[in-house]
């Protein structure tokens, strides 16, 4: 009779376990750490009709600011306020005012592959004039522009290109701001702003439903590869540009990361993890995100992905 009883206390006690897991779910996978950036401040894309450079900005802080997001490094091609002005000038304004900072994205989005050390160095450093005017000189909490994302993620295409850049980096207090996570939001700007100006809501809808999966693609993507070269997961940046688009689909976007689990992060926080320290000497053509080239270098086969949309998108709205 005993051993009945301490049989049945078990089983009772197991149940009692299970009842619990069912009601709990299974463990949840471990919170991914993302910083956001955004580039081609102040000027990035067509606009739809009606739509301005500031209320761009203004739509685009709105949706960040409504999901808590504490900050958002705005990557700057300075030669956007020769372009277009007052218009341009106040997207930055509205930046700073949102107390998010500003980094160097190169003063017209100058691609350092195909050109020579030397005038890219010189493009970087005309870019600052723009960056000391709204961020102010120093390198404080919040006023400090020292980080360089570099204009198509192309860093070098030899070692020894690379090398002179990082010391020239170096040697002005830079740090580059490294990209783990891309879906190449901005190929849905144009279409869009076509597709707006012939009031064709049946293709909008089917760029905003193209523009979410290949987002939460891109989340998984990041965390296979960084489990493919690290091991492990690792604190991630997200590459996205400021653009018609982004001012409907940022409050979706940011919404799905969150269903993901997703924790908003600075930029310093995440960079700070030792993978970030990159070798200029790693074998690479030197483009593509960090986690990209890395793969690369170690000859790993890439993760699964669907098919590039850009010849589609360019056909759209045509």
């Amino acid at each position: 009779m005993r051993l009945k009883r301490l049989l049945a206390l078990a089983a009772g006690l197991m149940l009692t376990t299970v009842t619990a897991w069912a009601q709990q779910g299974p463990p949840q996978a471990a919170q991914m750490q993302v910083a956001l950036t955004m580039d081609d401040l102040p000027v990035h894309g067509p606009l739809p009709p009606g739509l301005t450079r500031a209320e761009v900005a203004h739509r685009v802080l709105a949706a960040f600011k409504g999901a808590g997001v504490a900050e958002v490094y705005g990557f700057v091609n300075a030669k956007g306020l020769a372009d277009e002005g007052d218009d341009a000038a106040q997207v930055l304004a509205l930046w700073r005012q949102a107390g998010y900072p500003l980094g160097n994205h190169v003063y017209a989005h100058d691609d350092l592959h195909g050109h020579d050390v030397n005038a890219f160095t010189a493009a970087v450093t005309a870019d600052e004039a723009a960056l000391t005017q709204y961020m102010g000189p120093g390198s404080g909490k919040n006023t400090d522009w020292h980080w360089l994302r570099f204009p198509y993620l192309h860093i070098g295409e030899t070692p020894e290109k690379r090398r002179e850049v990082a010391a020239f980096l170096k040697d002005h207090g830079y740090r580059v701001a490294e990209v783990t996570l891309s879906f190449n939001d901005y190929i849905y700007n144009a279409p869009y702003a076509r597709c707006m100006a012939k009031d064709d809501q049946a293709a909008v809808a089917r760029l905003r439903k193209s523009y979410l999966d290949r987002a939460a693609e891109s989340l998984t993507i990041g965390r296979q590869q960084a489990q493919a070269v690290y091991g492990r997961d690792v604190p991630h940046v997200m590459l996205l540009h400021i653009g018609g688009f982004e001012t409907v689909m940022l409050p979706e976007l940011l919404s799905l990361m969150k269903a993901k689990g997703v924790a908003f992060v600075p930029l310093a926080k995440a960079e700070a993890d030792p993978i970030y320290a990159t070798n200029p000497d790693t074998p690479s053509n030197g483009t593509g995100s960090l986690l990209d080239r890395e793969m690369t270098a170690r000859n790993l086969p890439q993760p699964a992905h669907s098919a590039d949309p850009s010849t589609w998108l360019d056909g759209l709205c045509r």
